[in-house]
């Protein structure tokens, strides 16, 4: 008996949807026999979560580099003091005169002359006077951006940013074209050269720069390591590996402030966060190339030696069966081309459409608030230091508990009460006064405000990923995913033009700014399906179908497939008994 689900959906819509043609059902295929191959190299699974602890640390540089600009861009209590001299360039006939007193503002000095007359002077460099209140040498004090250079820390974030999203659609290719392992290898190890220039920057140019070439190689980074840990586990395992990995996320944002703390120069600082990728040098002995990829390049012998050398340590057989089957596979349909799909499919059809740009915001959203708040929470009341510790401890929390929300919530509805409850944190944190007098003794109310909507939005980040890779279709998902992930970094781009609003306000503009487009967020959010125990639509025929189409059939199908058998009281894919089909006659042979 068969039950076909979504088969219909894809002969009646029109034929501006793309078809399934062979190629997708047998990528399909081998795919299944692959997943079966990991399946059986993973009982147990000792060498695969190793290497998940190990990809995990490739996140301490990755998230130093991200969030360190907290701290360098922090601006000290400053004066300005010019009597002595007085600039000549624009007081020339007063530069003889003496100056009887000074009244120091932070950008300007105001002079009184023996003439009797006052002038009022700016400040230029090397005329400020910082006074830090733990010692700190940050790139403002160092280069004066203060006054009408204010601006330009935030714009550093920016161009840090600007190279995430430059590396992003470069690595991702490069990860394709030659193997996640050496791009993964390059961009661990040159950003410790880059970072060690960094911290020996003649100007504040150079310093934006090299920055730049920063951000594109940890991107690349981030990419290779992410996708490496998730094609070496199976798809219902992928929601334990992201938030494994997120909690080495959380855990290096709690070590940061502490490492700040007895670094106060900048340069030190920098000098210590650049220095971890030179402790994983046995890296080069160590990381693999994906096993998907190399079938995917029909690179046999190299994926063999892998499959041996995972069996071995796991103490287990090599599945001799499964990989006939698996190497068969790849040397019949490894010159097929697949059929291609580009950006453009996710606008092709209507729902696809709608799920697409809200999601393209959703995303803009959580990292514009998410990073604009890791960059403000160094400048609200309290201690800087403490404060960014309890934020990330907060956040390492939700990591923490993500897993266990997701099964029993579902994604919709944590997500729908994080944008919420985030938003308000936010407005209350903004609304709430600063200054002195009557609310002196509310400052820090605002500060626990600010801190706890951030652990809101760690909650986000710990399972938007796993909801947008539920919503998009087998062949655009890899797309789909990149697109929401260049929204993401734009996110990044503007959080810190978003904070230079509102200066000299008693309200926390910025923090105002992420708290609506969160509630924005939120009711946004409400337009999309929950996607908890619903079977993953594999072609863009499935999505326009509808939601109580993918209801799932299976308690747990992280596979998506189309088609299901049920056979002796079980609930298969006619994908899985043609795999097993192959396996037992392989195993028979033998």
């Amino acid at each position: 008996m068969h039950v076909l689900v979504g088969e219909t959906a894809v002969q009646d819509h029109s034929e501006h949807l793309p078809r399934q043609d062979v190629t997708t059902t047998t990528t399909t295929m081998q795919g299944k026999s692959l997943d079966r191959l990991i399946a059986d190299l993973s009982t147990p699974n000792r060498y695969q979560i190793c290497l998940l602890i190990l990809l995990g640390l490739n996140y301490i540089p990755l998230v130093f580099n991200h969030v360190i600009m907290a701290f360098f861009k922090y601006t000290p209590p400053h004066q300005c003091g010019v009597s002595t001299p007085i600039p000549s360039s624009n007081l020339s006939s007063y530069k003889n005169l003496t100056v009887l007193q000074e009244w120091k503002g932070k950008c300007s000095s105001e002079l009184y002359l023996e003439t009797g007359e006052n002038i009022t002077v700016k400040c230029q460099a090397g005329q400020w006077k910082y006074s830090p209140l733990h010692g700190e040498n940050s790139i403002v004090s160092e280069w004066d951006l203060v006054c009408e250079d204010q601006g330009l820390a935030g714009l550093a974030t920016t161009v840090y940013f600007a190279g995430v999203m430059a590396g992003g659609l470069l690595f991702g290719f490069l990860s394709d074209l030659v193997g996640r392992r050496p791009v993964l290898l390059l961009t661990l190890f040159l950003p410790a050269g880059l970072g060690l220039g960094m911290a020996f920057a003649p100007t504040f140019l150079v310093f934006v720069l090299l920055r730049f070439l920063q951000g594109v190689l940890m991107q690349g980074l981030q990419t290779s390591t992410y996708v490496l840990a998730m094609e070496f586990f199976m798809p219902e395992q992928r929601p334990m590996v992201a938030a494994v990995i997120e909690c080495f996320w959380g855990a290096t944002v709690m070590v940061l402030p502490g490492l700040a703390f007895a670094l106060p120069n900048w340069r030190h600082l920098q000098v210590a966060i650049s220095l971890p990728p030179v402790l994983l040098l046995f890296y080069l002995c160590i990381i693999p190339e994906s096993l998907r990829w190399l079938l995917l390049k029909r690179r046999m012998v190299e994926a063999r030696r892998l499959v041996e050398k995972v069996a071995s340590f796991n103490g287990i057989p090599v599945p001799e069966a499964v990989w006939g089957v698996v190497s068969k596979e790849a040397d019949k349909y490894g010159q097929l081309s697949e059929q291609k799909f580009h950006f453009v499919h996710l606008f092709r059809t209507p729902r696809l459409r709608r799920r697409t740009l809200l999601l393209f915001y959703i995303w803009l959203t959580i990292t514009t608030g998410y990073y604009g708040l890791t960059f403000s929470i160094v400048s609200l009341p309290g201690n800087k230091y403490v404060n960014f510790f309890i934020s990330g401890a907060v956040e390492f929390v939700h990591y923490a508990l993500s897993m266990w929300i997701m099964k029993r919530f579902g994604r919709k509805k944590p997500l729908l009460v994080c944008f919420i409850a985030a938003g308000l944190c936010c407005i209350v944190a903004a609304a709430i006064p600063k200054g002195t007098g009557k609310h002196e003794q509310l400052k820090h109310v605002s500060t626990a405000f600010a801190i706890v909507g951030r652990f809101f939005m760690g909650g986000l980040f710990s399972i938007i990923f796993v909801y947008t890779t539920e919503l998009y279709p087998t062949v655009i998902r890899n797309i789909g995913m990149g697109a929401c992930l260049f929204w993401a970094r734009l996110g990044g781009v503007i959080a810190p033009q978003i904070n230079q609003l509102g200066a000299g306000s008693v309200v926390l503009v910025p923090i105002l700014v992420f708290g609506c487009m969160m509630l924005l967020g939120g009711a946004l959010l409400l337009l999309l399906p929950e996607t908890h125990r619903h079977k993953l639509p594999d072609v863009i025929a499935d999505v326009e179908e509808g939601e109580e189409a993918h209801r799932v059939v299976l308690e747990e199908d992280p596979l998506a497939t189309q088609e299901l058998v049920i056979q002796n009281g079980s609930v298969k894919t006619s994908q899985e008994e043609e795999v097993e089909e192959e396996v037992e006659e392989n195993e028979h042979v033998a």
